[in-house]
């Protein structure tokens, strides 16, 4: 959070009023002194989040990542890794050999069942087929040929010597009974024409005398009524439900609705002035806490960081290289000479006591003098190196020499 933030002057407002004035002032005093403890506790808040964040959680946060890197490497990646190289891709190498000599065998075992299957279509089904074609199909299709041209041939001379007289008869009997059936409609049609005439003539008569009958019973006492009762009742009617309307409305403007506005016009300055009070002590309680963070910081400074720094300086830091040039260094120097003494004196002591055991080993095994260490009866009490196995050797207790 930064304590330095610059905010732009806000500008005054020229329609401010009495109200504006007299509410201002106090408002501003009692949002400073509410909200200054807070503005301190909150920057106290921040200063020690950000020292957390930097002394704790970031190196925690780091640590943990490094934990879970690590964990997942050793858990995963690692055993993913000798998974694939040892399982999966031997089974999948195995996997692609046994499919490609599947393919091969199933390659194989289709080509020769193609075959086969081609040769047995070939003689069971299309050398009988042409066979069938050429020896029965192909003499019954000219048969059936010469049958049909003998069928048409008949057919032609019936229709040429027995059904086109029989047509031409049958045709002039069709016109003599149309000219009867003919001259009867027209007949009938006169007739009924005429009936349907009478019939009409009748009907209009009394449509006429219905509509005159319905015009002055129904239409014209109904026109009347409108005219001279509904019509000026429902003027009326509506001229008075539009004065009580206004009037209604009139008593809600005034009683309600300027009332609510002059309150909420008073709560609206209230509330901008509250909010705008409450943004200025903010910016002031944080000049304020800046101001009094920076002497805080000298003061801690000047009374302990500054008075320690120079201890450190002026009186641990000569002391300290005094003691490890005095003390420490020659007191190191001496212990290593020591060091060097004792292992030479134990270097020593082991090659004398070397000699004398292999004295011992000469004066009891009576191994001669110029006989060289490593060989003679006295080396059968020392763990010798195993003899190398040869193809005449043997290393059982049965042929054994």
């Amino acid at each position: 959070m930064d304590l330095e933030k610059r905010t732009e002057p806000v500008a005054h407002r020229r329609d401010e009023g009495c109200l504006v004035a007299a509410v201002r002032l106090p408002v501003r005093l009692v949002a400073l002194v509410v909200v200054l403890p807070l503005r301190m506790l909150w920057d106290l808040l921040v200063v020690a989040g950000r020292l957390a964040r930097t002394a704790v959680l970031a190196p925690l946060w780091r640590g943990l990542v490094r934990a879970v890197t690590w964990l997942g490497r050793v858990l995963l990646v690692t055993p993913a890794r000798w998974l694939y190289r040892w399982v999966l891709a031997p089974a999948g190498r195995g996997v692609a050999w046994a499919l490609r000599g599947a393919w091969w065998v199933l390659a194989g075992t289709g080509r020769a069942v193609a075959a086969v299957v081609v040769w047995l279509v070939r003689w069971l089904l299309l050398a009988p087929a042409v066979l069938l074609y050429r020896w029965v199909l192909t003499p019954a299709g000219h048969a059936l040929r010469w049958l049909g041209h003998r069928l048409l041939d008949g057919a032609r001379w019936l229709y040429r010597r027995v059904l086109a007289p029989l047509g031409h008869a049958g045709r002039w009997l069709a016109r003599g009974a149309w000219a009867v059936l003919r001259a009867v409609g027209v007949a009938l049609g006169a007739v009924v024409a005429w009936l349907a005439r009478g019939v009409w003539s009748v009907l209009r008569a009394l449509g006429a005398a219905v509509a005159w009958l319905v015009r002055w019973l129904v239409v014209a006492p109904a026109l009347a009524l409108y005219r001279w009762v509904l019509e000026p009742l429902g003027r009326g009617i509506a001229w008075t439900v539009r004065g009580a309307a206004a009037a209604a409305g009139w008593l809600l403007r005034w009683l309600v609705v300027v009332p609510l506005t002059a309150v909420g016009r008073v709560l609206a300055v209230v509330a901008r002035e509250v909010g705008e009070a409450l943004g200025h002590a903010w910016r002031i309680t944080g000049r304020i806490s800046l101001a009094v963070g920076r002497l805080l910081g000298t003061l801690l400074r000047w009374i302990f960081v500054e008075p320690v720094r120079l201890v450190f300086r002026a009186v641990l830091a000569p002391a300290g290289r005094f003691v490890r040039d005095s003390v420490l260094r020659p007191a190191g120097q001496v212990l290593r000479e020591a060091g060097r003494a004792v292992g030479t004196a134990f270097a020593t002591a082991r090659v004398t006591v070397r000699e004398v055991r292999r004295e011992l080993r000469s004066a009891l095994f009576a191994t001669p003098r110029g006989t060289p260490p490593g060989t003679g009866a006295a080396d059968r009490r020392e763990l010798g190196a195993p003899e190398a196995r040869t193809l005449g050797s043997s290393t059982t207790a049965l042929t054994k020499d």
